[in-house]
């Protein structure tokens, strides 16, 4: 009985000695992504399916019911209706390059903006396009990928006159509990102080707008106004917002469409759709008992020139 028992311990001994001798977890094992480091990856694949006209592969980066914006006041909701946009596109397209800058990611929501640079040939086939600007894709997470929701895009350089716009539906929400930030916003613009209206923006800001350099910080916000004020007189704009997206509570997303209009001139005006991240000016503050301030993080216009 003895020896049976120190002949079991022995054995023991010996799986214990080969298992402890055994290899060392390998230094080049990698770590699970991170969630930024997901998207990363699902927006640069986007990138290789649009170059590759792999239109069936880049239609599975969207939602079902996502809704695609362009710079040219166009709209597309669901994935047939995108597949359509994107595929004219794609077939006029002879690449584009993408700069993503930065990412901003939340439960199952992130929103990305960066800036892109698209060449392809005109309608007729006679010449070579190119366009830039800045864009942002709304994100969800579904079933553990990341799926665009919402995607906008605007161009810097100045849109063809050929191009005919929409009109832009009044189907906004008039008592969205973030009508008075844009409120606040429209009636900055129409005091004509760029210093005021540029503290409406965050120290971080980065702004595009139709045919115009996208304006970066609150200092470049400022400038930018201060220049388009000592040329214009008499325009007044209209902020009116369609939805809102809340992130979290610090962060939210918001469309609609901003107007303005010249006195006495009917033909200046412009029309645009928007995107627009808002966020929590005096998070410690509120903290403490005190009213909320919301600042402009993002934003983009899509349409017509506005400034």
């Amino acid at each position: 009985m003895n020896d049976k028992g120190n002949g079991h311990w022995v054995v023991l001994f010996l799986v214990a000695a080969m298992t402890s001798c055994g290899p060392e977890p390998s230094e080049e094992t990698q770590a699970p992504l991170s969630e930024e480091e997901l998207v990363r990856v699902m927006h640069d694949s986007r990138t290789d399916y649009y170059n590759n006209k792999d239109i069936v592969a880049l239609m599975d980066t969207y939602t079902e019911s996502a809704v695609v914006l362009s710079g040219t006041l166009q709209v597309a909701s669901g994935s047939e209706a995108i597949e359509v946009l994107i595929g004219e596109e794609m077939d006029q397209s002879l690449g584009i390059q993408n700069d993503l800058r930065e990412i901003l990611v939340f439960s199952n929501q992130a929103v990305l903006w960066g800036s892109y640079e698209w060449s392809g040939m005109s309608a007729d086939g006679n010449a070579e396009i190119v366009t830039t600007g800045p864009y942002i894709l709304e994100l969800l997470k579904e079933e553990g990928s990341w799926k665009v929701a919402r995607e906008m895009w605007t161009q810097d350089n100045e849109i063809s006159g050929a191009v005919e716009w929409d009109v832009i539906p009044e189907d906004f929400v008039s008592d969205s509990e973030w009508s008075d930030e844009m409120d606040l916003l429209a009636g900055l613009y129409n005091r004509r102080n760029p210093t005021l209206l540029a503290d409406f923006f965050s120290e971080d800001a980065l702004v595009g707008v139709p045919n115009t350099p996208v304006m970066e910080g609150r200092h470049g916000v400022e400038v930018f106004f201060e220049n388009h004020f000592n040329i214009t007189t008499e325009v007044n704009l209209d902020v009116s917002v369609r939805s809102e997206n809340i992130l979290d509570e610090e962060n939210v997303l918001l469309t609609g469409y901003l107007r303005t209009d010249a006195a006495r001139n009917p033909q200046v005006e412009g029309r645009s759709r928007f995107l627009l991240l808002l966020e929590l000016a005096n998070p410690f503050e509120v903290a403490a008992g005190e009213d909320a301030e919301w600042q402009i993080r993002w934003m983009i216009a899509s349409g017509q020139s506005l400034f």
